[in-house]
């Protein structure tokens, strides 16, 4: 075998190493199939890409361009307190916290000894205006026998007045033409004077006796006034004692228990709240930029972050016909100082779903968003 003699410079490294035949041509085939598959993985992103660039377009003009968002919104419920009508100590709580109470459920006891002395007061305060009256009835019905007693003097008066007078002017006419004693004239003068003033007597006691029936008639009246005193007073003794119970005035749950046993209780100081159950609504602050659209009726999703997987739907109840910042305590006053303007925020009154309150999940103050979509046929 010949050897073949290798040249090679000062500095240059080991020869290198000779390549075999076919190995240039080789290296081209091998990177072609590597080059297709790339081309057809980029093609492919490419096009999942495109999908989803038209499905996110086609969503917002069908759907999404209709939708007015916002997270500042809560769920509100109707909120009793609960205060007692009356002062008392009290003596036993019949509920505890986050207890479900019905209307009329007992919910605390108020001594009650001061209030049922009282009632005992206004019966008996009762009792004697009643029995005042009917000694007035009585007193009545004997002055009306007493009046037709002076009457029936009267009658008697007059009719002896009459025949006095008719006796006397007989015997005065027989007098005078010589036929009766002048002396005998003279008596039956004087009969008739006494007959006269007993007439008059007997008048005068029919003027006293009606003017002491008026007097009676009065005093009976003024009984019967004292009797509807009395009896309203005893109502108002009762309903003091009644309240001495407090009773749920609402169905719903029972919070923010601030009471203990023994403790006084004063008219209009809180003692519990009450929860109203099932009249849960949703309050969403909108920007004032965003209500243009919006009106009463349009469907409304809502998305409670307590419960993530909860489907909550609902409807444009009402939208307020302030901002937010009108009643708050301090106002903004624009006319005063540098002026920035702020975006609004105006509160929108959202009805939820039956479903929804029938859960028992939905809780007063939870923070929501809330999305309306001002669609015509947002169903």
């Amino acid at each position: 075998m010949a050897l073949t003699t290798v040249k090679t410079e000062a500095g240059a490294g080991p020869p290198a190493a000779e390549k075999p035949v076919g190995a240039e041509a080789a290296a081209p085939a091998a990177a072609k199939p590597k080059s297709g598959l790339r081309k057809k993985i980029m093609i492919g992103v490419a096009a999942v890409a495109g999908v989803g660039v038209l499905w996110f377009a086609a969503d917002w003009f069908f759907v999404g361009r209709f939708n007015i968002s916002t997270d500042n919104a809560f769920i509100r419920a109707d909120i009793t307190r609960v205060t007692p009508k009356v002062q008392g100590y009290v003596t036993k709580i019949h509920v505890e916290e986050n207890q479900p109470v019905k209307v009329g459920d007992l919910l605390i006891t108020l001594e009650a000894a001061d209030f049922e002395a009282r009632v005992a007061q206004a019966r008996a305060e009762l009792a004697q205006a009643e029995a005042d009256a009917a000694q007035a009835d009585a007193r009545i019905a004997a002055q009306r026998d007493t009046l037709a007693e002076a009457r029936a003097a009267r009658e008697a008066a007059d009719a002896s007045a009459d025949l006095s007078a008719s006796d006397a002017k007989r015997l005065s006419e027989l007098a005078d033409k010589g036929w009766y004693p002048k002396a005998k004239v003279d008596q039956a003068e004087a009969a008739r004077r006494t007959t006269a003033a007993q007439l008059t007597q007997a008048e005068a006691a029919i003027t006293s006796e009606r003017s002491q029936l008026t007097s009676t008639q009065a005093a009976a009246q003024s009984a019967v006034a004292r009797i509807e005193a009395a009896r309203a007073k005893l109502a108002a003794a009762e309903l003091d004692l009644g309240r001495t119970e407090i009773r749920s005035p609402v169905t719903g749950t029972v919070a923010n228990k601030t009471i203990t046993e023994g403790q006084l209780l004063s008219p209009n100081q809180p003692a519990l709240a009450i929860v109203t159950s099932g009249d849960a609504w949703v309050t969403a602050n909108f920007k004032e930029t965003q209500i243009s659209e919006m009106r009463v009726g349009q469907c409304v999703r809502i998305h409670v972050d307590a419960y993530p997987s909860l489907h909550v739907t609902g409807k444009v109840e009402s939208i307020a016909p302030n901002t937010g910042a009108t009643f708050s305590l301090v106002p903004q006053d624009t006319a005063t100082g540098n002026f920035t303007k702020i975006v609004q925020r105006v509160p929108v009154r959202i009805a939820l779903d039956k479903e929804a309150l029938a859960s028992g999940l939905l809780r007063s103050g939870l923070q929501v968003a809330a999305t309306v979509s001002t669609k015509a046929d947002c169903e």
